[in-house]
């Protein structure tokens, strides 16, 4: 696993759902971003779900430039195959053939947007975030630093390396984002 995509992975999970706590604040951990609820124990996803995570935006008048939603790929498979209506067309999917748009927007897909939240009892619930992405500032203050630490492993005759990187992340206007992560994918 090359260096630069294992710090990609770690800053993608840190900028979406980052705790806080030594860490930075991802966009899920920001105060003040929109909320849509699915139930006291959590969800099947619904296209009330996600015209409710735009609505959440669009009402506070933050619906200013590039939006899109973002999930895992558990939400994804279950956005295609659960119906907008409870009856009516068949195949009438919330996720249709045109499985990298949703409701008009961009749908982007990355591992790192959890699949092991709870609620109430609910367990294994996924997160979906809708937001103008512009909205999230990245701070970098280094590239990636290497060091070669012969001691730690020199029993062994082996080298440690070490490596380092100095980011963070903030949500420039927490209204840019709405999020729902009580979803049942399962």
């Amino acid at each position: 696993f090359p260096v630069t995509i294992a710090f990609a992975v770690a800053m993608d999970g840190a900028a979406i759902a980052g705790s806080g706590s030594n860490k930075p604040t991802g966009v899920l951990n920001t105060s003040g971003i929109g909320s849509v609820t699915l139930g006291t124990n959590g969800g099947a996803p619904t296209w009330a779900m996600v015209t409710n995570l735009v609505r959440e935006v669009d009402i506070d008048n933050a619906l200013n430039g590039a939006a899109a939603f973002l999930t895992n790929g558990q939400v994804k498979a279950k956005l295609s195959n659960t119906s907008k209506q409870t009856s009516g067309v068949e195949g009438n999917f919330i996720l249709g053939p045109d499985v990298n748009t949703l409701y008009g927007y961009p749908l982007v897909v990355s591992q790192q947007v959890p699949a092991n939240l709870s609620k109430g009892t609910g367990s294994n619930l996924s997160a979906m975030i809708f937001g103008v992405w512009s909205e999230l500032l990245i701070g970098q203050w280094s590239g990636i630093d290497l060091m070669a630490d012969p001691y730690t492993g020199s029993n062994a005759g082996t080298v440690r390396i070490v490596a380092f990187h100095d980011c963070d992340f903030a949500v420039r206007h927490p209204e840019s984002f709405a999020e729902c992560n009580e979803i049942i994918t399962a």
